[in-house]
């Protein structure tokens, strides 16, 4: 029987790591108010598909629309 390799105790530190960093970065995102999500671009519901596939972050959706946060009560005429 082979001694196991290095990479491989390299490679599933590196997934725990990964892992542990996207949870605490989902965290913060939840935490955030409306107006601050608003200032990166993300909505409030978009944020856990910005987690769902963390290997292709180009598949991130984006806001286009205007921030709620932003959104001012029409003047009474």
């Amino acid at each position: 029987m082979q001694p196991p390799k290095p990479a491989f105790f390299a490679a599933v530190l590196e997934l725990i790591r990964n892992a542990h960093r996207a949870r605490q970065d989902h965290r913060h995102l939840r935490a955030m108010s409306e107006r601050e999500l608003c200032d990166l671009g993300v909505g409030r519901s978009e944020i856990p598909a910005l987690f769902s596939d963390a290997a292709a972050p180009s598949n991130a959706p984006c806001s286009r629309g205007r921030c709620a946060a932003d959104a001012r009560p029409a003047r009474p005429r």
